[in-house]
């Protein structure tokens, strides 16, 4: 430990050297100069704690060395006792006004200087250390990320660190120094807790201020804070002073760890001050709006690519949105940037700012979705995605974010259930809707195990004998509530639930028993064909082909006789993939069949790269030849030629009149179905067909068109 440093400055000998050797017994370092130069040489070179300092001197007298001395340093820096003999006020008053500390008068009672000495010696250790810490906060301060502020509880004032304003964007003339200033940019929604908190502090029932808000910023942005301080209070108890820090923890809250994008919670905090805004004299509720967007069968991707392949593809969707939305024309949509949330999972968030309309914003979804055709390359892997998309404009009725995530869900959920990659707006109505398809979505879990689900047969003919050579397996559900619920409906559901596989697997199994026993029944040169239909989900299991052979096995249904039909949406994803299960399944021995042949994307690329065996003419080209246009006949002529040069056969869709029948013959198709024929029927009605038809002349078929409350929407629904 260093000892407080003295000089002794007094040009008699005797005085140097009893004053110094009293101080050294007494714990100081002591250093003497017999004259002011030299003295003034001393203190330039050297560091000293105190000084005593001679006012009686030749040369340079102690007042003039105090002079200089007080040009640098102050009097808490370099304490300094006048020594003098002469005892007249004017002198002390001089030296006093000229900036000594204090003094001391000759001869010394050297008990009174002591006493002197350390009363001055405890002060300059005070303030230094006071200095010190000063220094010290203040370089804290300006290292550290936090913004500082000290209210005075008394005066209700408070200061704002030069960064507490930075990180609201405000100069220091655009605020008052009052507590207002910090509470009135607290989002109101937070506002009352923080000051609920400040108050349970300073009355002593919590230990330590620390809490969480959020706060408007000058752009009218929104920041995360995280607020820390403690009181301090009087001899009586009172709180006096209330200090702390603030730190901004906007990224921490709101950046999405996976994509980089912001999250939910900023969304669901920026929808929350656009209501504010809205209810404010002036502005117009429907002036902002959310689009949400879920990723069409993201689960089967990610099940079949793996989930490190799924993480990619959503930073990617990620990214592509953030392009889109950054590169459309802003002055058709909003004054304001639009801005990407990930919402979590699969789905996706677009929040425009004031000025949009219905118009705009379903130009804008729109824009998205023609965006996003282009596939994504992983690896060389083509991925195909679409995004389903629902909007809610903000209206005055909207209560709190939540409710306008509820609106826009409840579109998007009715744009996903009418096609995929569609869009909706949100109306009043959908609220009904949505309710009755989440029922149902909970309901069709259980459908099977209560014996809901049954399956009807439409017959495939040779159109020129008119005999039945097939059956398609078409899945019908009897709800309890509802009634007869048709294919187009709840086949989404089972896909979005994942029950289509099971159910799948379970009218294979119960159609492979029924067809083996219409073999018996009716005996053929060839048994009859047995069609069913695999869905997407059914289609991207690992075990496929495995559950098949299995159900062949257990069944004893001849291979040969099973013809799977596949969709050109199934196989537009991953064609590489596709055709590594088509392949495996046509090793097994079943036959694989295009289903709504034309109405997909590459149908020219998959009957040259996929082995398939017959391809289904979907039934909008069969519609189309009641129009009498010479294009629709051309159009079924030129994909009957080109499954001849394939070697591939045909079976038309959709065959309603005998017109249809008659042409379809002048055209060289030879197979088909539909409701000229028979509607999907139950299969003692279906038993019944197949014994009447046995009945028949031949080339005199007469068409049954079974009464059949399980069909009132086209022909061969799809399972």
């Amino acid at each position: 430990m260093l000892l407080d440093s003295i000089l002794v400055v007094d040009d008699e000998p005797v005085n140097l050297d009893m004053l110094s050797r009293r101080l050294r017994r007494s714990g100081f370092a002591v250093e003497v100069a017999e004259s002011g130069c030299k003295a003034l040489e001393m203190i330039g070179a050297g560091r000293f704690d105190l000084i005593l300092l001679d006012q009686m001197m030749p040369e340079l007298s102690g007042s003039e060395v105090l002079a200089k001395l007080r040009t640098e340093y102050s009097s808490s820096q370099l304490p300094i006792i006048m020594v003098t003999a002469v005892a007249e006020s004017e002198k002390i008053v001089e030296a006093l006004e000229a900036g000594a500390n204090d003094y001391i008068t000759k001869p010394i009672d050297f008990k009174v200087a002591l006493a002197r000495i350390q009363s001055l010696l405890a002060r300059k250790h005070a303030i230094d250390s006071l200095r010190e810490s000063e220094e010290r906060y203040a370089m804290a301060a300006r290292a550290s990320l936090d913004g500082l502020w000290d209210w005075n509880l008394i005066k209700d004032e408070i200061y704002f660190s030069p960064l507490w304003r930075q990180m609201l964007g405000l100069e220091k003339e655009q605020i008052e120094s009052v507590a207002a200033t910090w509470f009135s940019r607290i989002l109101p929604s937070d506002r009352e807790a923080v000051m609920a908190a400040v108050d349970e502090h300073v009355r002593g029932n919590r230990d330590m201020l620390q809490c969480s808000y959020r706060m408007l910023h000058s752009d009218g942005s929104v920041r995360w804070m995280v607020c820390r301080a403690m009181v301090t209070r009087d001899a009586k108890g009172k709180a006096t002073r209330l200090a702390g820090s603030q730190s901004d923890v906007t990224l921490e809250k709101t950046e999405d760890t996976l994509t980089g994008m912001t999250n939910r919670l900023w969304l669901l905090t920026h929808l929350e001050c656009a209501l504010e805004r809205g209810r404010q004299p002036g502005e117009e509720a429907e002036s902002s709006a959310l689009l949400f967007f879920d990723v069409d069968e993201f689960k089967t991707i990610n099940e079949r690519l793996g989930h490190a392949a799924g993480d990619w593809l959503l930073k990617a969707i990620g990214g592509r949105l953030q392009v889109i939305v950054s590169e459309y024309d802003q002055r058709s949509i909003s004054p304001l940037q639009p801005a990407v949330a990930r919402m979590g999972g699969d789905e996706f968030a677009i929040f425009l700012g004031r000025g949009v309309s219905r118009e705009s914003v379903e130009a804008f979804a729109t824009h998205i979705q023609h965006a996003m055709d282009l596939p994504f390359d992983l690896e060389g892997q083509k991925i195909h995605c679409t995004l389903s998309v629902g909007a809610a404009l903000l209206r005055a009725s909207h209560g709190n974010a939540g409710e306008v995530l509820r609106d826009a869900d409840l579109a998007m959920y009715t744009a996903k259930r009418e096609r995929r990659g569609g869009s909706a707006v949100f109306d009043e109505r959908m609220h009904g809707a949505v309710a009755q398809h989440r029922g149902l979505k909970r309901d069709i879990l259980l459908a099977a195990n209560r014996n809901e689900l049954e399956i009807v047969y439409q017959p495939k003919v040779d159109l020129k004998s008119g005999l039945t050579y097939g059956v398609e397996a078409l899945l019908r559900w009897n709800h309890p509530t509802f009634g007869l619920i048709m294919p187009g409906v709840f086949i989404p559901i089972a896909e979005e639930t994942g029950a289509i596989v099971e159910m799948g697997c379970w009218v294979l199994h119960n159609a492979c028993i029924q067809v083996l026993k219409w073999h018996e029944m009716f005996p053929m040169t060839k048994p009859l064909e047995l069609s069913v239909n695999l869905s997407p989900r059914e289609f991207s299991q690992q075990n496929l082909v495995g559950k098949i052979q299995h159900t062949l096995e257990v069944t004893a249904f001849p291979l040969s006789s099973l013809h799977l039909e596949i969709t050109e949406g199934v196989l537009f994803d991953d064609l590489a993939a596709a055709r590594s299960t088509l392949t495996a399944l046509k090793e097994i021995g079943v036959s694989l069949d295009l289903d709504d042949f034309g109405t997909g994307y590459s149908s020219l690329q998959y009957l040259q790269e996929l082995p398939f065996d017959l391809l289904k003419i979907d039934r909008c080209f069969v519609r189309a030849l009641d129009s009498g246009q010479a294009s629709a006949g051309e159009l079924i002529q030129t994909m009957l030629q080109m499954a001849r040069n394939l070697g591939m056969g045909v079976v038309a869709e959709g065959i309603e009149t005998l017109e249809h029948s008659i042409k379809l013959q002048e055209f060289g198709c030879s197979s088909g179905q539909g409701f000229y024929y028979s509607r999907p029927i139950h299969p003692l009605a279906m038993e019944a067909f197949l014994a009447a038809e046995r009945n028949s002349v031949p080339n005199q078929h007469l068409p049954l068109i079974a009464p059949d409350a399980t069909n009132a929407t086209g022909s061969a629904d799809w399972v």
